[in-house]
């Protein structure tokens, strides 16, 4: 056997057979001195395929509990989500029938503020509501304005004439109902009443103005006061 100092690499004869497993080398040029292991023997391993070990029952248990508590999660977490869309859906639904019920209730109040004849005209009993809210709604669209009003003594006998102006206030003709004349005395009470059926000829164009007259022989003692209004259907002759 060969064997080289590992000091200077001299080479030399090492005998193949010894007692031992090593031997002491001194080289003989440079005097370094070693231990040289003999060559052994070396046979391939051939790898042995290790047999699966059967699992423990035990273990099998404790796997399928663990996935079945998983699966109980996922099943939970997706009923929950369900739950929670669900609601989400039915506030959101529930959002959308308030907000349209909002602006329902905003354009039915904007149309009696704004259009408080159109609305008594379609329901005649609305005029109470806003009479109890100081308001005076005019379904004609007619307004009595600059009334005269004289005595006079004609054939000896007195006379109270009364005179005043219609005005069409609105964007379309109109016709104008009959008008209620009321005598009152200094209490307030009423003393005598007239209704003047024909007012004009026929409707009156939008922004015309009409004038109209009438008049009552021997009027009562006392009148302090005169009211002129549009007759009720019941004062209507």
């Amino acid at each position: 056997m060969i064997v080289s100092c590992p000091s200077c690499a001299t080479k030399f004869e090492m005998p193949n057979e010894s007692g031992s497993d090593a031997t002491v080398m001194r080289c003989g040029s440079c005097g370094h001195g070693w231990i040289e292991a003999h060559a052994t023997d070396v046979s391939d391993l051939v790898p042995v395929h290790a047999q699966p070990s059967k699992p423990d029952v035990a273990d099998e248990d404790a796997e399928d509990r663990i996935i079945a508590e998983a699966r109980k999660i996922a099943r939970a977490a997706q009923v929950a989500e369900h739950k929670a869309r669900t609601a989400r859906h039915r506030r959101n639904a529930q959002m959308r029938g308030w907000t349209g019920l909002a602006a329902g209730i905003c354009l039915v109040l904007g149309a009696v503020v704004a259009m408080p004849e159109r609305i008594v005209q379609a329901a005649p009993a609305a005029a109470k509501l806003y009479s109890l809210a100081g308001k005076t709604v005019n379904v004609y669209g007619l307004n009595i304005s600059s009334i005269q009003q004289q005595y006079m003594i004609v054939n000896g006998q007195p006379v109270l004439a009364l005179r005043g102006r219609i005005a069409n206030i609105t964007e379309q003709d109109r016709r104008v109902p009959p008008l209620r004349f009321v005598l009152r005395n200094a209490n307030g009470k009423q003393l005598h009443t007239w209704t003047l059926n024909s007012v004009g000829k026929g409707p009156i164009g939008a922004g015309v103005v009409s004038t109209f007259v009438t008049r009552l022989a021997a009027p009562p003692a006392g009148v302090e006061s005169v009211e002129i209004r549009f007759a009720r259907p019941g004062e209507i002759g």
